[in-house]
């Protein structure tokens, strides 16, 4: 697996609560069975930032009460297309799941049988606090292919490290932590599933050979 992306951004954008789609998340459910158009997506995402967070909590007005460990959804949004039918067929297709940061998020992903391939496009949703007052987007515009004998592939631990209240991005590193992936994946699966390391594609670089 490649140890560098390249990224689609430098700046993760702040968004107001109300504005994410992160309320339709599903509850993490354990995975019985995988179809024939369908693979299983494993990864691992965690945000660092150097803000203070506890006094951004207080400005948008999350109570101590209220503090949960920091989350995330996949699958990853389609930012470009929300407004369109794509967007949602996608949604209906690939549910919103919500993991806590540092945890290894599994979902089951239906693909093009034709293609095999998956695209993510524009960002996933990174909840400060577990609240919806405090998130922001994580850049992610990728595509990956799926072999014909693969149920279930590790995309890679994608950690980040932002910088100010706009949490602009200082650091990127893209982690090979196979071995814990398919443990976290073995926990969670009625039967063995054998990962395969997936390479990711940039979409942007994808077009520019069409």
């Amino acid at each position: 697996m490649k140890n560098k992306i390249k990224f689609i951004s430098a700046l993760l954008a702040v968004l107001i609560a109300g504005q994410s789609f992160a309320k339709d998340s599903k509850e993490v459910e354990k995975i019985k069975k995988v179809g024939k158009n369908e693979v299983i997506v494993v990864g691992r995402i965690s945000v660092t930032p150097e803000e203070d967070m506890e006094f951004y909590a207080k400005t948008r007005g999350v109570r101590e009460d209220e503090k949960k460990t920091d989350s995330y959804n996949v699958p990853y949004s389609m930012l470009a297309l929300s407004d369109t039918d794509e967007y949602v067929d996608f949604l209906e297709k690939n549910p919103k799941i919500s993991f806590e940061k540092g945890e290894f998020f599994y979902a089951v992903y239906k693909f093009d049988k034709k293609t095999r391939n998956i695209q993510f496009e524009s960002a996933t949703e990174y909840t400060f606090f577990g609240s919806l007052k405090t998130f922001i987007y994580i850049p992610f515009n990728y595509n990956v292919d799926i072999p014909s004998d693969v149920k279930a592939i590790y995309i890679g631990s994608f950690y980040y490290k932002t910088t100010g209240s706009d949490f602009t991005l200082k650091n990127f590193s893209h982690v090979d932590e196979y071995e814990l992936a398919q443990e976290a994946l073995d926990k969670v699966t009625k039967e063995h599933y054998q990962l395969y390391r997936a390479d990711l594609k940039d979409n942007a670089s994808e077009e520019k050979k069409k």
